[in-house]
């Protein structure tokens, strides 16, 4: 008997309200006051609990002779009010959808600081970057640079590894004793807008995520997830990619 009121809670009865039910089951129809001799409840409490299982669809009501009685649902009913809660979930499963969409949609940020910091951050945005092999930067030419110098054992090689793309635009071409390899040049376009040298941030855009990458002594970065972000960064950037210079 445990378990079948344990299941019954599962289905959204009470502890009391499935001891009504099955008190109710066991006489088929009766008046409130018969079933609260056999639950073992005062009659007002098995009145208010009748009621609750009438509208959670347990049991339905009459007159006789103008007494109400109460009529149990067979067993095998109680199949039925779970596919009607089923199809009525499904009614609303488009605007729970939306409002999902909604609490996804809303930018995470966090803030990346130090050697392992800048390497968590990095990591993030190589892996974003796995689906459309791409990757874009913008901005000043000095903090990429540091940035690499944290990362450039990662960065260069598992880039490269990966068959990932990237284009950038910054206020110089910098130092360009690491971009000599032939891989890298491969899949690596640079173009150079020196108004650039006024930010005092560099930008790594991927599919979902924006990183901010700025100094402060050593160079800390700010990263938010957010498709519409990062798509306003790509707009900014290919406005930027088309004016620079090769």
């Amino acid at each position: 008997m445990g378990q079948i009121k344990d299941i019954l809670q599962d289905l959204g009865l009470s502890n009391k309200e499935a001891e009504v039910y099955l008190a109710l089951l066991k006489l088929g129809e009766e008046t409130a006051s018969r079933i609260s001799q056999i639950a073992q409840l005062n009659r007002i409490t098995t009145y208010v609990l009748l009621k609750n299982l009438q509208e959670k669809g347990f049991c339905s009501v009459y007159d006789k002779n103008k007494v109400q009685y109460f009529k149990s649902i067979k067993p095998e009913q109680i199949i039925g009010l779970l596919e009607e809660k089923k199809h009525k979930v499904k009614a609303i499963l488009p605007q729970l959808k939306q409002q999902e969409k909604a609490i996804e949609d809303k930018p995470e940020i966090s803030l990346y600081e130090g050697k392992k910091g800048i390497a968590s951050c990095m990591t993030a945005l190589l892996n974003d970057s796995e689906n459309k092999k791409e990757v874009f930067g913008y901005g000043n030419v000095s903090i990429s640079e540091q940035v690499i110098r944290y990362q450039s054992l990662y960065w260069r090689k598992n880039r490269l590894l990966r068959k990932i793309k990237m284009k950038a635009v910054s206020d110089s071409f910098g130092d360009v004793e690491h971009r000599s390899p032939p891989q890298w040049k491969k899949l690596t376009e640079v173009r150079t807008n020196k108004e650039l040298a006024k930010l005092s941030v560099y930008v790594i855009i991927t599919e979902n995520y924006v990183g901010y990458f700025m100094m402060k002594g050593e160079p800390y970065c700010t990263l938010i997830k957010s498709k519409e972000l990062a798509e306003k960064e790509r707009f900014n950037f290919e406005f930027l990619w088309k004016t620079a210079r090769n």
